[in-house]
């Protein structure tokens, strides 16, 4: 018992004290910030809600974009894009190297939550792929993902934030190209591919959120599509300012403050969307069948077609 109580009360040491420097840092950086701007930036960062309240987190869930405090394969993406640009002076194997090294320091400070480690599986995959001078299928790669999890984890099978993330993950995949290519001939090709991948995302999780919650978000579209624009910088700088501030908090709280217009435009969108009467249906547990059945033929469909190449 005394050598258990020993090892419990160890100081972490090595990669797991970098993270819980990264998580205070970050906290400090943010300190300065009105409370829910704050609240909001630690939620995208490292998927921390615990200093938002119930009516911020309420309307950000009737508006349909609470999946942006649940660390997953956006944030991942983000990760490794600010890496990959941070380190596009390096030879390609030192990238994939930092980038390697970024993810799993990642994984650490936000926890293994089981979107996370789905989208670290496949970020973990893509760059295998890329090690061995190959491209990784985003199906194939998800598949292998899943699979690996469930081999690791069995319990995650009955996990509701596993399946929102597979199911999201999966109907950008299938659907997202397509709508982009459709889309683009009107809009700007980022706009039209963000839009995209909203649209395909949202259609993807529904059947899955009726089915478990009893309501769909009608405001979700309009809400993700305005709020889309300011998510990636909100993330980079509020995760910056957790990295650099572990070494210069002044630094952080400068980064800190460079994210604060972002997170107040995010919350704008989901004040605004979030607290409407319309914002919400309640839909009896028939309706998420109907629509997983919907959702299936489509997946069907778009991959007999080969849209998803």
């Amino acid at each position: 018992a005394l050598e258990f109580a020993r090892f419990d009360t160890e100081p972490p040491r090595g990669l797991h004290a970098l993270a819980l420097s990264i998580q205070g840092s970050l906290v400090h950086a943010v300190g300065g910030l009105d409370h829910r701007r704050a609240g909001l930036l630690r939620g995208l960062a490292v998927g921390d809600v615990t200093a938002l309240d119930d009516d911020t987190e309420a309307a950000l869930r009737r508006a349909g974009l609470s999946h942006l405090l649940a660390v997953s394969g956006s944030n991942v993406a983000i990760v490794l894009g600010a890496v990959g640009a941070a380190t596009s002076f390096l030879g390609a194997r030192l990238r994939i190297v930092a980038a390697a090294g970024s993810l799993g320091l990642y994984v650490l400070v936000v926890g293994p939550d089981p979107s996370v480690l789905r989208a670290a599986a496949m970020g973990a995959i893509g760059l295998a792929a890329l090690a061995a001078g190959s491209r990784a299928e985003p199906l194939q790669a998800l598949g292998l993902a899943l699979s690996a999890l469930l081999a690791l984890r069995p319990g995650l099978v009955f996990a509701v934030g596993l399946h929102l993330s597979v199911a999201a993950t999966a109907g950008i995949v299938v659907w997202g190209p397509s709508l982009a290519r459709r889309w683009s001939r009107r809009l700007p090709v980022p706009a039209a591919v963000g839009l995209a991948a909203t649209v395909a995302a949202q259609a993807a999780v529904a059947p899955i959120l009726v089915l478990t919650f009893g309501e769909l978000s009608l405001a979700g579209l309009p809400a993700n599509a305005l709020a889309l624009v300011a998510v990636p910088p909100a993330t980079i700088c509020s995760l910056a300012a957790g990295v650099v501030g572990a070494w210069s908090p002044t630094g952080g709280e400068g980064l800190a403050r460079t994210a604060e217009p972002f997170a107040a435009w995010i919350l704008w969108v989901g004040d605004t969307f979030g607290r409407a009467r319309w914002a919400t249906v309640s839909l009896p547990s028939w309706c998420g069948l109907v629509l997983g059945i919907a959702a299936g033929v489509g997946i069907v469909v778009a991959l007999r077609s080969g849209s998803a190449r």
